[in-house]
C-alpha cells in the first residue's frame, strides 16, 4: 500500500464511522439500549470466531493475572464504552458525543502514565489541561446551565466522557495484553466477554432480546449489522491498515474526519447544529488534543533515538 492509499484509508475510517449516526438513533428509538449493545457485540463475535479459531492454542497461555485485564477490556472498554456512548444520544446532540471522544488519547496517555509508568512531558500536561477546559465549555448549556435542559445536557456530556474513559482505558489494558497475546485473541475475548456482559444486562433489565422488532417487517437487524460491521469493525480495520504508512501528526489530523463529518451529518440531515461557542471550543479542543498526542509521539521517538 502506498502513502496516498494509506491516507485515504485513515480518512475513510472517519467518514464510515460517522455514518453510524444515520442508524443508531432510529435503532435506539425501537430497541432497548442494552439489547442493541448485545446484538452489536454478538454480530462481531460471530464474524471473529472463525478467525480466532486459528489462535486457539493461545487460550492455554491465559493466566489468572491476565483475567482482570481481559475483564476490563471486555466488560469495560467494549460493553460499557458502547453503552455510555449510545446512552448519551438521548440527552445531547450525537455530534457532541462524537466530539468529546477526542479526549480518548489524553485519557489513554494519562492512564498509561499512572498504570504502566509511561512518561509524559510538561507540554503534554499544558495541552491536556487546555483540552479539559474546552470539554467543560462544550459540556455546558451556557444559555441556561442550571435549568432542567442544562442539567440534561450535562448528563449527556458526562456519559460521553465516560465512554471516552472506558475506550481510552481499553487502549492501555489492551496494550498490556498485546505484549503477551496476539491482536486476534485480544479482540475476540473482548467481544466474547462484552457479549456475555451485555446479554446479562439485557435479560436482567429488559427480559427480552427484541427478536420480533429486529427481524420483523422493518428488518432492523440490517441497521445493527451495519453499525457493528461497516461503521464499526471494517472502519477500524481501515484505520489500522492505513496507520502503518501514515505518521502520527498526519494521523491526528485525519482522525478529525470522524467528528467533522458527524457535525455535518447532524446539521444537514437532522437539523441539529452546534452553538457558536461549541464550534469554537471544539476547534480549540481538536488542536489541543492533537498537540498533546503529538507531544507524546515526539517524546517516544526521541527516546528511541537516544
Amino acid at each position: 500500500m502506498n502513502n496516498k492509499a494509506a491516507i485515504l484509508m485513515v480518512a475513510a475510517c472517519g467518514m464510515l464511522r460517522s455514518t453510524d449516526l444515520f442508524f443508531r438513533n432510529p435503532a435506539l428509538a425501537a430497541v432497548p439500549l442494552l439489547v442493541l449493545i448485545f446484538w452489536e457485540h454478538l454480530i462481531n463475535l460471530i464474524v471473529l470466531t472463525p478467525i480466532a479459531f486459528k489462535s486457539r492454542s493461545e487460550f492455554s497461555k491465559i493466566k489468572p493475572k491476565d483475567t482482570l485485564l481481559f475483564i476490563l477490556v471486555g466488560f469495560g472498554a467494549s460493553a460499557m464504552g458502547l453503552i455510555c456512548f449510545s446512552a448519551a444520544f438521548k440527552y445531547i446532540n450525537p455530534a457532541i458525543v462524537v466530539i468529546l471522544q477526542k479526549m480518548q488519547p489524553i485519557i489513554t496517555v494519562t492512564l498509561g502514565a499512572l498504570v504502566i509508568k509511561e512518561k509524559v512531558t510538561a507540554k503534554f500536561i499544558i495541552w491536556a489541561l487546555l483540552s479539559i477546559l474546552c470539554v467543560c465549555i462544550i459540556s455546558l448549556d451556557l444559555s441556561a446551565p442550571l435549568s432542567i435542559e442544562g442539567l440534561k445536557f450535562a448528563k449527556g456530556a458526562t456519559l460521553a466522557l465516560l465512554a471516552a474513559f472506558f475506550w481510552g482505558g481499553g487502549t492501555v489494558w489492551g496494550k498490556i495484553l498485546l505484549g503477551k497475546f496476539s491482536q486476534t485473541l485480544v479482540i475476540f475475548v473482548r467481544f466474547f466477554l462484552g457479549t456475555i456482559f451485555a446479554l446479562s444486562l439485557a435479560l436482567i433489565f429488559h427480559k427480552t432480546l427484541s427478536l420480533e422488532i429486529l427481524f420483523g417487517e422493518k428488518m432492523l437487524i440490517g441497521s445493527v449489522v451495519y453499525m457493528a460491521l461497516i461503521s464499526g469493525t471494517i472502519a477500524v480495520s481501515f484505520f489500522y491498515a492505513g496507520l502503518k504508512k501514515v505518521n502520527a501528526s498526519l494521523t491526528g489530523i485525519l482522525e478529525l474526519f470522524f467528528p467533522v463529518f458527524s457535525v455535518i451529518i447532524m446539521w444537514v440531515f437532522f437539523n441539529k447544529p452546534l452553538a457558536t461557542y461549541q464550534i469554537v471550543a471544539a476547534t480549540v479542543m481538536f488542536y489541543a488534543s492533537y498537540r498533546a498526542t503529538l507531544e507524546t509521539h515526539l517524546d517516544n521517538n526521541t527516546k528511541r533515538t537516544l
